[in-house]
């Protein structure tokens, strides 16, 4: 049997993974309502604070007794909080604002200290502050007039029927001392979550969620006057401010008091398009947004915004160009790893804070090869021959990998006599396809999951996948090496494959399985509408010919293997897990770097997407240690057994 250390560490190593797995999606998926619940109270205090305070002496001590609480409870709700790179900082910020508020200090410096906290807040736990799609006004209007008229009265002022004997009375949406520095997304999450001390409910449970964006943007415009938004449409179709206000989420986070950074006319902007939400709609290509991008990201950093500059460059790779790279790939694969390098190049220069001249050349070379990259690909459509062979390239580089495993996996159970055990790995990766298929759906209809958030998850998972390929080809090597080996197999391979081994590589098969599902389904969902009408067909016979292949691959692997001498077949499977390992560890370190985590430092290497080969220290580093690590165990395993 496998010593029981080793099956001590085997269990230890696999809990390990696991947590960090839980760990890893507990921070990206934070939001359970504690997150929102702090958002919510750093815009009350926001909101409300200059009005209980005037020149150090307080004007409504109720209210500021209220201040004083909801501080202190932001305090404490931080610490409930998984762990972030931001939190210390956040609960250092709690201790000021909760000495601002005691020290009586001046309305703009709270309001100043809430509106960072909420932004770290939203960026730290990944909290989606944007609705899915454009809101329907109409809608809005509607639900207002069947669930808030009552309270509120039918145009806003906060003196409907029922106001009368609340207290404290109904919030008058025209009241613009207040409503100046509320954005759109602290309404929502009053809709969402109530407010606490008022008449004001939760309506989390009896409206949807695309209902509940449709009121707070319906309320949001009753600050605002026609003749405001009818300025602020000049504005927009003039041009102005358009690189500004880029997506919904510029809408829903920006307070009108926010928007006047932008200029005096920023407010009327804002009230403009808060009424026609769907103007933000993208309706531009991939490659287009993607430049835009990376020239606001130029314009911020010219304004010393380093920070808001580098994000904007990864967005502009992330939301833009990795969406046409598969097409890319198909028709001028040299282009698509020029312009991947070129844009890594252009971050570090962000990081580096290297002179604008730098900068600007970098990016009018990008931009050429931009344009280049739109001229190929077309603007309208791709071509059937394109549709199909980047459709079936997506499914071959992505799939290749875990129908690897799974079949040398499935080889090994079954050359040992543990057919019984398959049903572990069809768990894994049976349970891997279902939520990759969920977890899909609910990126297009529930949560909004952005490239970053993509690229992390693909990212940590490969490198938890690659951990535990490591220790099950070690196993394998170990057992490889076992004096008397062939009577260690033939007697005892029953209680070294034990429930813990056995659920260990359940979890390797769902791993890898999962990080390629969800990826790859939404490729194909780009693929779709860049094939247009013409070529959709195209992209379905590009992945049935894609599925074909990675069956008979699967098939030949598996014949191959169970063919060979049993020593020789632990020997080849134990060298394949080290070389998916050395895979996955370069890929998870690219997503990273995709994702902006980890830096770039190119260097004059080839590319080798299908072995996770990448031209760049960090990931050739990764990978050289884990060589390394394999041959120094190779090594010392044979002496050990030597002696």
């Amino acid at each position: 049997m496998v010593p029981s250390r080793q099956r001590r560490t085997g269990a230890l190593f696999l809990l390990t993974a696991i947590l960090g797995l839980a760990g890893y999606f507990q921070v990206a998926m934070a939001d359970d309502g504690r997150v929102s619940g702090i958002v919510h109270m750093l815009g009350y205090i926001g909101v409300d604070y200059p009005g209980t305070v005037s020149r150090g002496t307080v004007i409504a001590a109720t209210e500021y007794a209220e201040q004083r609480e909801f501080a202190g409870r932001v305090h404490t709700q931080l610490n409930t909080l998984p762990d972030a790179p931001e939190k210390v900082g956040l609960l250092k910020q709690a201790v000021e604002l909760d000495r601002l508020i005691e020290n009586k200090a001046a309305g703009n410096q709270v309001v100043a200290l809430t509106d960072r906290m909420r932004d770290q807040l939203l960026r730290a736990y990944n909290v989606t502050v944007t609705p899915h799609q454009a809101p329907d006004l109409v809608r809005g209007a509607k639900l207002y007039e069947a669930q808030c008229a009552s309270c509120h009265g039918a145009q806003g002022h906060g003196n409907g029927p029922l106001a009368k004997g609340l207290n404290p009375m109904p919030a008058d949406f025209h009241a613009s001392a207040r409503q100046e520095q509320r954005n759109v997304y602290a309404l929502f999450y009053a809709i969402t979550l109530g407010v606490q001390g008022t008449a004001m409910q939760s309506y989390a449970q009896t409206l949807k969620e695309n209902d509940r964006w449709a009121l707070a943007f319906h309320v949001a415009n009753y600050l605002a006057s026609d003749e405001s938004r009818r300025a602020g449409a000049a504005l927009w179709h003039s041009g102005k401010f358009q690189a500004q206000f880029v997506g919904l989420r510029s809408v829903t986070s920006l307070s009108p008091q926010q928007a006047t950074a932008f200029g005096a006319d920023g407010p009327l902007v804002l009230a403009w398009l808060r009424s026609q939400p769907q103007l933000l709609i993208s309706k531009e290509s991939s490659l287009a947004f993607s430049k835009r991008l990376l020239e606001e990201s130029l314009a911020r950093y010219r304004e010393g915004k380093f920070e808001l500059a580098y994000e904007l460059a990864v967005t502009s790779y992330l939301e833009g160009f990795e969406l046409a790279e598969v097409g890319l790939s198909a028709v001028a694969p040299t282009l698509k790893l020029d312009l991947e390098r070129e844009m890594y190049g252009y971050r570090n220069l962000i990081k580096a804070r290297a002179p604008e001249g730098k900068l600007m050349l970098a990016l009018v070379h990008i931009e050429a090869q931009l344009n280049e990259a739109q001229s190929l690909l077309g603007a309208a459509s791709l071509t059937p021959g394109v549709a199909y062979s980047s459709s079936l390239v997506i499914l071959l580089r992505e799939g290749l990998e875990a129908i690897l495993l799974l079949a040398v996996i499935v080889a090994v159970l079954v050359k040992t006599g543990r057919r019984d055990a398959l049903k572990y790995i069809h768990i894994g990766w049976l349970a891997a396809l279902a939520l990759g298929i969920a977890t899909w759906a609910a990126a297009t209809h529930v949560v909004d999951i952005s490239g970053a958030s993509r690229e992390l998850t693909e990212g940590v998972t490969a490198l938890i996948a690659a951990a535990i390929l490591l220790y099950v080809g070690f196993w394998l090597h170990n057992t490889l090496q076992t004096n008397r080996w062939k009577a260690f197999i033939e007697t005892k391979v029953q209680g070294a494959l034990d429930n813990g081994t056995l659920w260990s590589i359940a979890l390797v098969a769902f791993i890898v399985v999962y990080r390629e599902v969800f990826e790859t389904v939404l490729f194909y969902q780009t693929l779709w509408v860049q094939a247009g009408n013409g070529g959709q067909h195209m992209v379905l016979t590009g992945l049935l010919s894609a599925v074909l292949a990675l069956v008979v691959l699967a098939w030949l692997i598996f014949k191959f293997s169970v063919r060979l001498p049993l020593r020789l077949f632990f020997a080849v499977n134990s060298v394949l897990l080290y070389l998916l390992a050395v895979v996955f560890v370069g890929k998870g370190v690219a997503a990273l770097q995709e994702a902006g985590v980890v830096p770039v430092y190119n260097v004059n290497f080839p590319t080798i997407h299908v072995l996770g080969v990448y031209p760049n220290v960090q990931s050739l580093g990764m990978q050289g240690l884990l060589v390394l690590a394999a041959v120094v165990f190779v090594s010392m395993s044979r002496r050990k057994n030597a002696a």
